[in-house]
């Protein structure tokens, strides 16, 4: 298997945003940084095409199987317009509806291209009715977030705190389990935290997993 787990916790809510597979260069500016292009710590996003696609359903079907609903986070770029095709005509049927986050553009600007200024956040469940049972009010599927102060010298491929409370605002009531299986900086945890939801972050860097404790303000391990 290529998704690092082979089995995840029961949750009501899953927000997740693999690697992008750039092979390890930038997406965005992040003036401290101390992992110059790797920008997941020491994981290099190289796997080849078929691998990274098997990663993708490996990790979308386990979710799924584990969840009401998955939100997943993906930007429109070379390394990942086979993965969006794949998840359109292999999972389809549980695609309920998109959520276009418009952003700040970070990403290289290359001649001849268009600027890329949005995100898209896949929203997966049991069926692909747009119909959700479990929503709070009116719920506008094309938002505008920043990130702003929101930096980390050791990861460069973070979303604004907007984002993941916006989606655990609306689709979760408290107390209810919201995971992220790629916690890296911790910032879905710390919404649902703010939420008053119950939360499980997954991430294999231990650099990550302690970044999530303090931020989060638990006492680290010590046993990695």
């Amino acid at each position: 298997t290529l998704f690092p787990y082979t089995t995840l916790f029961r949750s009501d809510l899953v927000i997740i945003s693999p690697p992008y597979n750039t092979g390890g260069s930038n997406l965005g500016g992040q003036p401290n940084s101390t992992v110059g292009q790797k920008f997941y710590g020491g994981y290099v996003d190289n796997l080849k095409d078929e691998e990274y696609l098997k990663l993708i359903e490996q990790s979308l079907q386990l979710c799924l199987d584990k969840s009401r609903y998955v939100f997943w986070v993906v930007q429109y770029i070379t390394s990942t317009k086979e993965s969006i095709a794949f998840l359109f005509s292999h999972f389809g049927k549980y695609m309920k509806d998109i959520f276009i986050w418009e952003k700040n553009i970070h990403c290289s600007i290359s001649k001849n291209r268009m600027f890329t200024g949005f995100e898209f956040v896949f929203i997966f469940g049991e069926n692909n009715s747009r119909n959700f049972d479990h929503t709070m009010g009116y719920v506008p599927n094309i938002k505008t977030w920043f990130r702003h102060g929101e930096s980390f010298d050791n990861h460069h491929a973070t979303f604004p705190a907007t984002l993941p409370e916006y989606f655990i605002r609306h689709f979760s009531f408290e107390n209810e389990i919201i995971c992220d299986p790629f916690v890296g900086t911790g910032t879905t945890c710390l919404a649902a935290k703010k939420l008053k939801r119950r939360y499980i972050g997954i991430d294999l860097v231990p650099e990550y997993c302690s970044l999530t404790r303090k931020r989060l303000g638990i006492a680290d391990y010590k046993d990695y």
